[in-house]
Protein backbone atom coordinates (compact mmCIF):
# COMPACT_ATOMS: atom_id res chain seq x y z
CA UNK A 1 0.00 0.00 0.00
CA UNK A 2 2.59 2.45 0.95
CA UNK A 3 4.99 1.33 -1.98
CA UNK A 4 2.05 2.45 -4.04
CA UNK A 5 1.50 5.78 -2.52
CA UNK A 6 5.30 6.46 -3.00
CA UNK A 7 4.95 5.56 -6.82
CA UNK A 8 2.06 7.96 -6.78
CA UNK A 9 3.91 10.83 -5.21
CA UNK A 10 6.78 9.64 -7.27
CA UNK A 11 4.60 10.61 -10.34
CA UNK A 12 3.45 13.92 -8.75
CA UNK A 13 6.95 14.72 -8.47
CA UNK A 14 7.71 13.93 -12.21
CA UNK A 15 4.65 15.89 -13.52
CA UNK A 16 5.59 18.79 -11.26
CA UNK A 17 9.26 18.71 -12.67
CA UNK A 18 7.47 18.25 -15.73
CA UNK A 19 5.09 21.11 -15.83
CA UNK A 20 8.02 23.70 -14.26
CA UNK A 21 10.37 22.32 -17.21
CA UNK A 22 8.02 23.33 -19.47
CA UNK A 23 7.16 26.91 -18.09
CA UNK A 24 10.55 27.50 -17.84
CA UNK A 25 11.04 26.81 -21.95
CA UNK A 26 8.24 28.75 -22.48
CA UNK A 27 9.68 31.76 -20.34
CA UNK A 28 13.28 31.58 -22.13
CA UNK A 29 11.43 31.61 -24.96
CA UNK A 30 9.62 34.55 -24.22
CA UNK A 31 12.76 36.24 -22.95
CA UNK A 32 14.66 35.43 -26.59
CA UNK A 33 11.43 36.92 -28.52
CA UNK A 34 11.74 39.84 -26.07
CA UNK A 35 15.65 40.51 -26.58
CA UNK A 36 15.15 39.90 -30.52
CA UNK A 37 12.36 42.72 -30.42
CA UNK A 38 14.73 44.83 -28.34
CA UNK A 39 17.32 44.12 -30.62
CA UNK A 40 15.01 44.99 -33.71
CA UNK A 41 13.97 47.91 -31.89
CA UNK A 42 17.49 49.23 -31.40
CA UNK A 43 18.38 48.49 -34.77
CA UNK A 44 15.64 50.04 -36.12
CA UNK A 45 16.26 53.06 -33.89
CA UNK A 46 19.70 53.46 -34.73
CA UNK A 47 18.65 53.52 -38.30
CA UNK A 48 16.15 55.79 -38.11
CA UNK A 49 18.78 58.32 -35.96
CA UNK A 50 21.22 57.48 -38.96
CA UNK A 51 18.60 58.47 -41.53
CA UNK A 52 17.29 61.41 -40.00
CA UNK A 53 21.21 62.74 -39.45
CA UNK A 54 21.83 61.70 -42.95
CA UNK A 55 18.73 63.77 -43.90
CA UNK A 56 19.28 66.47 -41.52
CA UNK A 57 22.61 66.65 -43.25
CA UNK A 58 22.10 66.46 -46.81
CA UNK A 59 18.96 69.37 -45.69
CA UNK A 60 21.60 71.73 -44.30
CA UNK A 61 23.85 71.02 -47.28
CA UNK A 62 20.96 72.00 -49.13
CA UNK A 63 20.12 75.08 -47.39
CA UNK A 64 23.99 75.99 -47.84
CA UNK A 65 23.57 75.78 -51.80
CA UNK A 66 20.43 77.88 -51.83
CA UNK A 67 22.17 80.73 -49.92
CA UNK A 68 25.56 80.49 -52.04
CA UNK A 69 23.25 80.33 -54.79
CA UNK A 70 21.35 83.72 -54.02
CA UNK A 71 24.56 85.36 -52.76
CA UNK A 72 26.46 84.37 -56.44
CA UNK A 73 23.99 87.36 -57.68
CA UNK A 74 25.89 89.15 -56.17
CA UNK A 75 28.43 89.23 -57.09
CA UNK A 76 28.38 92.14 -59.66
CA UNK A 77 28.64 94.12 -56.73
CA UNK A 78 32.36 93.59 -56.40
CA UNK A 79 33.46 95.42 -59.03
CA UNK A 80 31.72 98.80 -57.50
CA UNK A 81 34.08 101.05 -55.59
CA UNK A 82 32.50 103.71 -53.19
CA UNK A 83 29.52 104.03 -51.05
CA UNK A 84 25.79 102.29 -52.38
CA UNK A 85 23.37 104.39 -51.20
CA UNK A 86 19.43 102.72 -50.70
CA UNK A 87 16.45 105.05 -51.48
CA UNK A 88 12.78 104.91 -51.74
CA UNK A 89 10.72 107.35 -53.48
CA UNK A 90 10.36 110.86 -53.08
CA UNK A 91 7.79 111.99 -50.25
CA UNK A 92 9.07 109.02 -48.29
CA UNK A 93 6.37 106.82 -46.82
CA UNK A 94 7.28 104.23 -43.93
CA UNK A 95 7.50 101.67 -46.33
CA UNK A 96 10.11 103.69 -48.11
CA UNK A 97 12.32 104.37 -45.48
CA UNK A 98 11.82 101.16 -43.78
CA UNK A 99 13.60 99.46 -46.82
CA UNK A 100 15.87 101.54 -47.31
CA UNK A 101 17.12 101.21 -43.67
CA UNK A 102 16.56 97.19 -44.17
CA UNK A 103 18.12 96.71 -47.28
CA UNK A 104 21.36 98.88 -46.45
CA UNK A 105 21.86 96.54 -43.11
CA UNK A 106 21.66 93.43 -45.16
CA UNK A 107 24.61 94.81 -48.00
CA UNK A 108 26.52 95.86 -45.14
CA UNK A 109 26.30 92.24 -43.29
CA UNK A 110 27.47 91.07 -46.53
CA UNK A 111 30.20 93.19 -46.65
CA UNK A 112 29.29 96.06 -48.93
CA UNK A 113 29.65 99.89 -47.64
CA UNK A 114 26.22 101.07 -48.06
CA UNK A 115 24.27 103.98 -46.24
CA UNK A 116 20.00 104.33 -45.79
CA UNK A 117 19.26 108.18 -47.37
CA UNK A 118 16.14 109.26 -48.21
CA UNK A 119 14.59 112.12 -51.06
CA UNK A 120 12.70 114.51 -49.36
CA UNK A 121 11.48 114.95 -45.49
CA UNK A 122 9.67 111.89 -43.72
CA UNK A 123 6.13 111.97 -41.98
CA UNK A 124 5.16 112.02 -38.53
CA UNK A 125 4.18 108.42 -39.13
CA UNK A 126 7.70 107.21 -40.27
CA UNK A 127 9.14 109.22 -37.17
CA UNK A 128 7.38 107.10 -34.52
CA UNK A 129 8.19 104.44 -36.24
CA UNK A 130 12.32 105.83 -35.96
CA UNK A 131 11.84 107.12 -32.84
CA UNK A 132 10.52 103.79 -31.30
CA UNK A 133 13.42 101.79 -33.24
CA UNK A 134 16.05 104.08 -31.44
CA UNK A 135 17.07 105.28 -34.87
CA UNK A 136 17.96 109.09 -36.16
CA UNK A 137 16.23 110.46 -38.84
CA UNK A 138 17.91 109.22 -42.39
CA UNK A 139 20.15 111.61 -44.37
CA UNK A 140 18.28 113.56 -47.37
CA UNK A 141 20.11 113.16 -50.34
CA UNK A 142 19.87 116.02 -52.51
CA UNK A 143 22.23 114.78 -55.77
CA UNK A 144 22.66 111.51 -56.84
CA UNK A 145 24.40 112.29 -60.03
CA UNK A 146 27.06 109.30 -60.38
CA UNK A 147 26.06 108.05 -56.79
CA UNK A 148 25.74 104.07 -56.37
CA UNK A 149 22.13 104.16 -56.32
CA UNK A 150 19.52 100.62 -54.97
CA UNK A 151 16.05 101.76 -55.60
CA UNK A 152 13.26 100.62 -53.03
CA UNK A 153 9.89 100.59 -52.89
CA UNK A 154 9.62 102.37 -56.44
CA UNK A 155 10.84 102.05 -60.34
CA UNK A 156 9.32 105.49 -61.59
CA UNK A 157 11.36 107.98 -62.94
CA UNK A 158 8.75 110.65 -61.86
CA UNK A 159 9.03 109.49 -58.08
CA UNK A 160 12.50 109.12 -57.66
CA UNK A 161 15.53 111.61 -57.62
CA UNK A 162 15.71 114.23 -60.41
CA UNK A 163 19.11 113.27 -61.66
CA UNK A 164 18.57 109.72 -60.99
CA UNK A 165 19.39 109.12 -64.60
CA UNK A 166 22.89 110.32 -63.92
CA UNK A 167 23.14 107.51 -60.99
CA UNK A 168 24.54 103.89 -60.88
CA UNK A 169 21.64 102.10 -60.52
CA UNK A 170 22.71 98.38 -59.07
CA UNK A 171 19.57 97.11 -57.69
CA UNK A 172 15.62 97.80 -57.48
CA UNK A 173 13.51 96.38 -54.86
CA UNK A 174 9.47 97.06 -55.53
CA UNK A 175 6.47 95.64 -55.19
CA UNK A 176 4.74 97.77 -57.56
CA UNK A 177 3.67 97.34 -61.44
CA UNK A 178 7.29 97.54 -63.70
CA UNK A 179 8.08 101.21 -63.88
CA UNK A 180 10.29 103.41 -66.54
CA UNK A 181 13.24 103.40 -65.19
CA UNK A 182 16.27 101.15 -67.06
CA UNK A 183 20.07 100.76 -66.59
CA UNK A 184 22.80 100.15 -69.54
CA UNK A 185 24.30 97.71 -67.58
CA UNK A 186 22.92 94.30 -65.37
CA UNK A 187 21.34 94.73 -62.26
CA UNK A 188 19.49 93.18 -59.30
CA UNK A 189 15.78 93.30 -60.43
CA UNK A 190 13.18 92.03 -57.79
CA UNK A 191 9.85 93.12 -58.20
CA UNK A 192 6.84 91.05 -56.61
CA UNK A 193 3.17 91.43 -55.95
CA UNK A 194 3.14 91.49 -51.68
CA UNK A 195 1.54 94.21 -49.29
CA UNK A 196 5.08 96.00 -48.92
CA UNK A 197 8.72 95.57 -50.32
CA UNK A 198 9.81 95.47 -46.56
CA UNK A 199 8.23 92.05 -47.24
CA UNK A 200 10.46 91.09 -50.29
CA UNK A 201 13.42 92.49 -48.63
CA UNK A 202 12.40 90.07 -45.43
CA UNK A 203 12.67 87.22 -48.21
CA UNK A 204 15.81 88.28 -49.31
CA UNK A 205 17.34 87.75 -46.04
CA UNK A 206 15.97 84.34 -45.24
CA UNK A 207 17.66 84.07 -49.05
CA UNK A 208 20.94 85.54 -48.23
CA UNK A 209 21.45 83.51 -44.86
CA UNK A 210 21.09 86.70 -42.66
CA UNK A 211 19.12 87.86 -39.40
CA UNK A 212 18.36 91.58 -39.21
CA UNK A 213 18.85 93.08 -35.90
CA UNK A 214 16.00 94.51 -33.79
CA UNK A 215 16.22 98.09 -34.59
CA UNK A 216 16.49 96.88 -38.16
CA UNK A 217 13.49 94.40 -37.79
CA UNK A 218 11.30 97.01 -35.75
CA UNK A 219 11.30 99.46 -38.82
CA UNK A 220 10.90 96.74 -41.37
CA UNK A 221 7.70 95.26 -39.36
CA UNK A 222 6.73 99.45 -39.28
CA UNK A 223 7.00 98.81 -42.93
CA UNK A 224 4.73 96.14 -43.39
CA UNK A 225 2.17 97.58 -40.76
CA UNK A 226 1.67 100.59 -42.86
CA UNK A 227 1.31 99.75 -46.03
CA UNK A 228 -1.19 96.73 -45.15
CA UNK A 229 -2.75 98.52 -42.53
CA UNK A 230 -2.32 95.87 -40.18
CA UNK A 231 -2.30 93.33 -42.63
CA UNK A 232 -6.32 94.79 -43.10
CA UNK A 233 -5.61 95.98 -46.89
CA UNK A 234 -6.59 93.52 -50.30
CA UNK A 235 -3.14 93.56 -51.03
CA UNK A 236 -1.91 91.85 -48.00
CA UNK A 237 -0.66 88.56 -48.59
CA UNK A 238 1.16 85.26 -46.65
CA UNK A 239 4.28 86.54 -47.36
CA UNK A 240 3.01 89.71 -45.67
CA UNK A 241 1.61 87.73 -42.68
CA UNK A 242 4.63 85.95 -42.05
CA UNK A 243 7.36 88.58 -42.05
CA UNK A 244 5.24 90.34 -40.02
CA UNK A 245 5.16 87.39 -37.08
CA UNK A 246 8.94 86.39 -37.88
CA UNK A 247 10.34 90.44 -36.95
CA UNK A 248 7.97 91.28 -34.49
CA UNK A 249 9.75 88.35 -32.49
CA UNK A 250 12.82 90.00 -33.41
CA UNK A 251 11.95 93.42 -32.68
CA UNK A 252 10.34 92.47 -29.22
CA UNK A 253 7.31 93.64 -29.74
CA UNK A 254 4.55 91.33 -27.98
CA UNK A 255 1.38 93.63 -28.91
CA UNK A 256 1.51 94.60 -32.51
CA UNK A 257 -1.88 95.61 -32.89
CA UNK A 258 -0.98 98.13 -30.02
CA UNK A 259 2.40 99.26 -32.06
CA UNK A 260 0.14 100.04 -35.27
CA UNK A 261 -2.57 101.79 -33.30
CA UNK A 262 0.54 104.29 -32.26
CA UNK A 263 1.56 104.61 -35.77
CA UNK A 264 -1.64 104.95 -36.71
CA UNK A 265 -2.16 107.93 -34.45
CA UNK A 266 1.34 109.48 -35.56
CA UNK A 267 0.10 109.19 -38.87
CA UNK A 268 -3.24 111.52 -38.01
CA UNK A 269 -1.20 114.31 -36.88
CA UNK A 270 -0.28 117.21 -39.31
CA UNK A 271 0.44 119.64 -36.45
CA UNK A 272 2.73 121.92 -37.65
CA UNK A 273 2.70 121.50 -41.32
CA UNK A 274 0.92 123.63 -43.91
CA UNK A 275 -1.82 121.88 -45.95
CA UNK A 276 0.65 121.74 -48.89
CA UNK A 277 2.73 119.50 -46.86
CA UNK A 278 0.14 117.57 -45.64
CA UNK A 279 -0.09 116.58 -49.40
CA UNK A 280 2.90 115.64 -50.13
CA UNK A 281 3.62 114.31 -47.32
CA UNK A 282 2.78 110.76 -48.96
CA UNK A 283 2.81 111.74 -52.62
CA UNK A 284 3.63 109.76 -56.16
CA UNK A 285 3.58 110.84 -59.26
CA UNK A 286 2.41 108.76 -62.88
CA UNK A 287 2.08 108.94 -66.38
CA UNK A 288 -0.19 107.05 -68.44
CA UNK A 289 -0.67 107.68 -72.20
CA UNK A 290 0.81 110.69 -71.93
CA UNK A 291 -1.07 112.27 -69.13
CA UNK A 292 0.79 113.18 -65.96
CA UNK A 293 -1.29 112.75 -62.36
CA UNK A 294 -0.09 112.52 -58.76
CA UNK A 295 -2.13 111.33 -56.16
CA UNK A 296 -1.14 112.81 -52.57
CA UNK A 297 -2.40 109.78 -49.72
CA UNK A 298 -3.85 111.66 -46.68
CA UNK A 299 -5.04 109.95 -43.43
CA UNK A 300 -7.79 110.99 -41.81
CA UNK A 301 -9.89 109.57 -38.40
CA UNK A 302 -13.85 110.07 -38.98
CA UNK A 303 -15.94 111.74 -42.17
CA UNK A 304 -16.01 114.88 -40.59
CA UNK A 305 -12.13 115.00 -40.04
CA UNK A 306 -11.84 114.06 -43.68
CA UNK A 307 -14.11 116.46 -45.21
CA UNK A 308 -12.11 119.36 -43.69
CA UNK A 309 -8.90 117.93 -45.25
CA UNK A 310 -10.66 117.48 -48.54
CA UNK A 311 -12.22 121.09 -48.35
CA UNK A 312 -8.30 122.60 -47.98
CA UNK A 313 -6.45 119.58 -50.36
CA UNK A 314 -9.07 121.90 -53.02
CA UNK A 315 -6.92 125.02 -52.10
CA UNK A 316 -4.05 123.06 -52.64
CA UNK A 317 -4.44 121.53 -55.81
CA UNK A 318 -3.73 124.88 -58.06
CA UNK A 319 -0.41 125.40 -56.75
CA UNK A 320 1.14 121.71 -56.57
CA UNK A 321 -0.15 121.37 -60.42
CA UNK A 322 1.64 124.72 -61.11
CA UNK A 323 4.66 123.48 -58.86
CA UNK A 324 4.86 119.83 -60.30
CA UNK A 325 3.80 120.39 -64.14
CA UNK A 326 1.26 117.22 -63.96
CA UNK A 327 -2.01 117.83 -65.64
CA UNK A 328 -3.99 116.22 -63.18
CA UNK A 329 -3.69 115.28 -59.54
CA UNK A 330 -6.23 113.77 -56.51
CA UNK A 331 -5.89 113.38 -52.64
CA UNK A 332 -7.10 110.37 -51.32
CA UNK A 333 -8.21 110.32 -47.83
CA UNK A 334 -8.25 107.02 -45.80
CA UNK A 335 -9.85 106.86 -42.68
CA UNK A 336 -9.32 102.85 -41.62
CA UNK A 337 -9.55 101.75 -38.22
CA UNK A 338 -11.91 99.71 -36.18
CA UNK A 339 -14.58 98.93 -37.90
CA UNK A 340 -14.50 101.89 -39.97
CA UNK A 341 -13.03 101.72 -43.91
CA UNK A 342 -13.74 104.05 -46.27
CA UNK A 343 -11.72 105.97 -48.99
CA UNK A 344 -12.24 109.01 -50.44
CA UNK A 345 -10.73 110.44 -53.55
CA UNK A 346 -10.69 114.13 -54.75
CA UNK A 347 -9.98 115.62 -58.15
CA UNK A 348 -7.99 118.28 -58.86
CA UNK A 349 -10.13 119.86 -61.88
CA UNK A 350 -12.93 118.83 -64.38
CA UNK A 351 -10.98 116.76 -66.48
CA UNK A 352 -9.79 114.59 -63.39
CA UNK A 353 -13.25 114.60 -62.04
CA UNK A 354 -14.62 113.01 -65.30
CA UNK A 355 -11.80 110.18 -64.93
CA UNK A 356 -13.01 109.65 -61.50
CA UNK A 357 -16.37 109.58 -62.60
CA UNK A 358 -15.59 106.69 -65.60
CA UNK A 359 -13.46 104.64 -63.47
CA UNK A 360 -15.47 104.20 -60.35
CA UNK A 361 -19.10 105.18 -61.53
CA UNK A 362 -20.13 101.37 -60.34
CA UNK A 363 -18.17 101.20 -56.93
CA UNK A 364 -18.14 104.68 -55.50
CA UNK A 365 -20.38 107.22 -54.21
CA UNK A 366 -20.29 110.95 -55.72
CA UNK A 367 -20.93 113.09 -52.42
CA UNK A 368 -20.23 116.51 -53.35
CA UNK A 369 -16.34 117.11 -53.87
CA UNK A 370 -15.30 113.58 -53.27
CA UNK A 371 -15.84 109.84 -54.68
CA UNK A 372 -16.62 107.55 -51.81
CA UNK A 373 -15.09 103.99 -51.48
CA UNK A 374 -16.39 101.34 -48.93
CA UNK A 375 -14.33 99.46 -48.29
CA UNK A 376 -10.97 101.54 -47.98
CA UNK A 377 -9.08 100.95 -51.33
CA UNK A 378 -5.59 100.68 -52.00
CA UNK A 379 -3.92 103.08 -53.97
CA UNK A 380 -1.19 100.94 -55.45
CA UNK A 381 -4.37 98.08 -56.06
CA UNK A 382 -7.21 99.41 -57.23
CA UNK A 383 -7.10 103.96 -57.61
CA UNK A 384 -3.57 104.15 -59.91
CA UNK A 385 -4.94 100.91 -62.27
CA UNK A 386 -8.26 102.04 -62.39
CA UNK A 387 -7.43 105.92 -63.48
CA UNK A 388 -4.55 104.57 -66.02
CA UNK A 389 -7.02 102.35 -67.55
CA UNK A 390 -9.43 105.19 -67.97
CA UNK A 391 -6.82 107.52 -69.30
CA UNK A 392 -5.10 105.13 -71.64
CA UNK A 393 -8.61 103.92 -73.03
CA UNK A 394 -9.96 107.59 -73.57
CA UNK A 395 -8.01 109.92 -76.11
CA UNK A 396 -10.20 112.74 -74.92
CA UNK A 397 -7.78 113.43 -71.75
CA UNK A 398 -5.23 113.44 -74.28
CA UNK A 399 -6.01 116.66 -75.82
Amino acid sequence: MSARLNAYGNDDVKKKDYEELVEMTKKRKRCKELVMVLAAIVIGAGCFFAGGAVASSRYKAEQEMNVMLNRSELDGLDKITGTIYVAGHKCPDSDTVGSSIAYAYLLCELGYDAQPVVLGQINNESKYILNAAGLETLMVLQDTAGCNMVLVDHSEYTQSAEDIQDANIVSIIDHHADGTITTAGQLIYDARPLGSTATIIWIRYRNYGVTPDQQTAMVMMGSILSDTKNLQSENTTYADREALKALSDLAGIKDVDAFYQDMYEASLSYEGMTDKEIFFSDYKEYESGGIKYSIGNINAYDEESAKDLAERMLDVFPSALASTGMDMAFAQINVLHDDVSFTCLIPSNDIADEVLEDAFHDTAVHEGIWYKLEPYASRKKVVVPAIANVIESHSSFKD
